[in-house]
């Protein structure tokens, strides 16, 4: 698809305060979108349906960075948008239309069983669905392929453990030049660690969300947290963000870190950097099934939608293989789209498309517990302690679970 200066100029019209079209019936469409190729791509994608539903406007309007203050404010106002992006499921879940009724009905349309299962249960809480999927990233390891070859270590394949790993980067420490082979976050994002919980056989919290105790800090969880603290003490990886605000992409596009552990959004970086570079999927632990966060987000359906089956209709229309093509900025979320475009081949954008495939067995935590925001800051206290002592995984995991315990219900 071109994306025209025609059409980034209509979806900004389209978004200006007072744009009516009093003659036709008008979609309003919130989106968080501040780059001109996101934009002009839903101004496409809504130019589509507009041609194939005469009489239909759709209003794309443009609240980004400010995205939750504007919509929390339209909801609170009675003046919310018909469509949404949306991420945060248990903040927004009684504002939204739950569409299981709607997905069901038209099941053989939208043909599920082209898009995986693991991104149809981004949107689900208590067994109603808030959205579907619009795009997503799974975690992968990117790595440095000419620093491989000068250290004569192969190079990571399909099946990898973290055993595989460590011995890897113990083969590019080099304490003079501060290199390294890998990078351990010491401040991650708990929504995001938590795959390595799950790979070794855990989880933050109980599926029912009032357990704490025997998950975030079972043996397997202490294991994890001590494996990466170990890897720092060790030097067969760099502290991020203790003492130096460093990101990590910035050191694997330097040469400082042989990999790099993260998602797509660091691909576009890392390309134009000219290092010549693999991804690999995620190291299992040991021969326990490794499995991924998904990043991904929906589109729903307010509840106070003018014209709630219209509404429904360019849902659809955005979940079809025509509409997720052009999506060129995401990972489509149809395997035929995948496999059409090549991407579940390339090898490297294939490991994400493989790690998504055995990522579908885990609800994120937050999904579980309307509390989660402050069980997680008592997470996020107990990582990083365990990162500064390099150890006592176990210690500090306890003392997150019993600050937390008044958060459960």
């Amino acid at each position: 698809m071109t994306i025209t200066r025609r059409m980034l100029l209509a979806a900004t019209i389209l978004a200006l305060p007072g744009a009516s079209f009093a003659e036709d019936q008008v979609l309003r469409f919130a989106t968080w979108n501040t780059d001109p190729e996101s934009i002009a791509i839903n101004q496409a994608i809504a130019t589509k349906f507009e041609e194939a539903n005469p009489g239909v406007k759709v209003q794309i309007e443009l609240y980004g960075d400010g995205f939750d203050d504007k919509l929390t404010a339209a909801m609170g106002a009675g003046d919310a948008p018909d469509l949404m992006y949306m991420w945060n499921f248990p903040a927004y879940k009684d504002a939204l239309l739950p569409i299981d009724d709607l997905i069901a009905r038209d099941a053989a349309e939208l043909n599920l069983d082209d898009i995986p299962s693991g991104l149809m249960n981004i949107s689900k809480i208590d067994g109603k669905t808030y959205a579907m999927p619009i795009g997503f990233t799974t975690q992968v390891v990117f790595y440095n392929k000419d620093m491989f070859a000068a250290a004569g270590v192969p190079e990571p394949q399909a099946g990898w453990t973290w055993a595989d790993l460590r011995t890897a980067a113990a083969k590019f420490r080099n304490a003079e030049t501060k290199t390294y082979g890998y990078a351990v976050d010491a401040k991650p994002d708990p929504f995001d660690f938590e795959q390595f919980l799950w790979s070794n056989g855990t989880k933050y919290i109980s599926d029912d969300g009032k357990t704490l105790d025997g998950y975030m800090n079972s043996p397997e969880a202490a294991e994890v947290l001590d494996m990466f603290a170990d890897m720092i003490k060790t030097e067969e990886a760099v502290a991020l963000n203790i003492g130096d605000d460093t990101p990590g992409s910035a050191l694997f596009k330097t040469g400082k870190i042989a990999m790099f552990q993260s998602a797509m959004w660091s691909k576009t970086g890392i390309d134009e950097s000219g290092i010549d570079y693999g991804v690999a999927p995620l190291p299992a632990f040991g021969s326990k099934p490794v499995h991924s966060v998904i990043g991904a987000s929906g589109l729903s359906i307010s509840k106070d939608a003018k014209d709630p089956e219209l509404a429904w209709k360019f849902v659809k229309f955005f979940s079809t293989p025509e509409a997720v093509e052009m999506r060129t900025n995401d990972l489509p979320i149809r395997t035929s789209v995948a496999e059409k475009l090549g991407l579940a081949t390339d090898p490297i954008t294939k490991p994400f498309f493989d790690m998504l495939a055995v990522s579908n067995r885990e609800t994120n935590a937050f999904l579980k517990n309307p509390n989660w925001g402050q069980i997680q800051a008592n997470l996020a206290t107990a990582i990083e302690a365990t990162m500064v002592d390099q150890g006592n995984a176990k210690a500090h995991l306890d003392e997150a679970v019993a600050a937390s315990a008044r958060f459960l219900n």
